[in-house]
């Protein structure tokens, strides 16, 4: 009797094993025999599709905030390859450092530059000292100024100086700025020495001015307002156009607008907010929201 019960013992835990070795025998990687359950295949990936189609003969003129290329992320390269794949011919960029301690004394725009390639050119103003080095805006273009410089714009009753960036090409001229972010009368009062300081440089230009940036101001501000009296906002800023923030867009705050003052003429053939990147992800390269303009001289 023991000897019979012991014989069945043996073939239970025979059979135990055997399930066990076989049901182990298919416990693989997630990743390499199923595809999540909320997925289809290829669902997931981008599109290998062009958001930024550019005409032959246009220049595509961009603005963004890159939020010092550490608002979430390093987003350098991000960045970087985010305008080549848009076809960017100039950016405007605010919220640069250059060499502070904060960011590891990098010089950011010149380092933002040689990642768009070697013909690439740059200019940066500092608005400020900071940390042991500056903190401003710039431009990095294809093609090179024939000259740039800068405007101090005033603190006044506002959180820090700013500047406004300019960059006169052979056909054109594009600016770009950072408007104080708690003051409108500071906004206003840098907003007065921008008309004031393009008037003077290109009142008897037939060169048409553009000028981008974060203008932390919404379209029914009065500083926004303001503007459109000698700017024509070109980029989109109707009621569900959002710039800011990129993980949660709420607000448009950032442009790219037509000085009125001189009457030059060029065509607008379009504009955008830039969403979507097959090579960048929006919500982690920046807080903000970049936007473009195509034109042809």
């Amino acid at each position: 009797m023991k000897h019979t019960i012991k014989k069945y013992l043996t073939i239970l835990l025979l059979l135990g094993l055997s399930c066990k070795v076989t049901a182990c025998s298919n416990d693989k990687p997630f990743d390499e025999t199923e595809i999540p359950p909320h997925l289809k295949p290829g669902e997931g990936e981008k599109p290998d599709v062009d958001y930024y189609p550019k005409n032959e003969g246009t220049t595509r003129l961009v603005s963004y905030n890159v939020g010092i290329f550490s608002k979430y992320t390093d987003s350098y390269q991000m960045v970087a390859d985010m305008m080549t794949e848009a076809k960017a011919d100039i950016v405007g960029i605010s919220e640069l450092d250059s060499c502070t301690v904060r960011t590891m004394r990098v010089f950011q725009l010149k380092k933002f530059a040689e990642l768009m390639g070697q013909d690439w050119n740059y200019s940066f103003f500092r608005a400020m000292a900071h940390q042991g080095g500056a903190y401003g805006d710039g431009i990095v273009c294809h093609e090179k100024p024939i000259r740039t410089f800068s405007v101090a714009l005033p603190k006044g009753d506002g959180a820090e100086p700013r500047v406004m960036v300019v960059a006169e090409f052979e056909k054109y001229v594009f600016a770009t700025t950072h408007l104080d972010h708690v003051s409108s009368r500071a906004q206003l009062e840098q907003v007065a020495q921008i008309n004031k300081a393009i008037e003077q440089e290109f009142a008897a230009s037939k060169k048409p001015v553009f000028l981008g940036g974060d203008f932390n101001a919404r379209p029914e501000t009065t500083t926004l307002i303001t503007l459109k009296e000698d700017w024509k906002v070109l980029t989109p800023h109707g009621e569900n156009d959002f710039t800011h923030s990129s993980q949660k867009p709420n607000k448009c705050i950032d442009y790219i607008m037509l000085w009125k003052g001189n009457d030059a003429k060029c065509e607008v053939i379009g504009t955008k907010i830039m969403n979507s990147f097959r090579k960048g992800d929006i919500k982690q390269a920046s807080d903000h929201i970049p936007v473009m303009v195509d034109v042809k001289f």
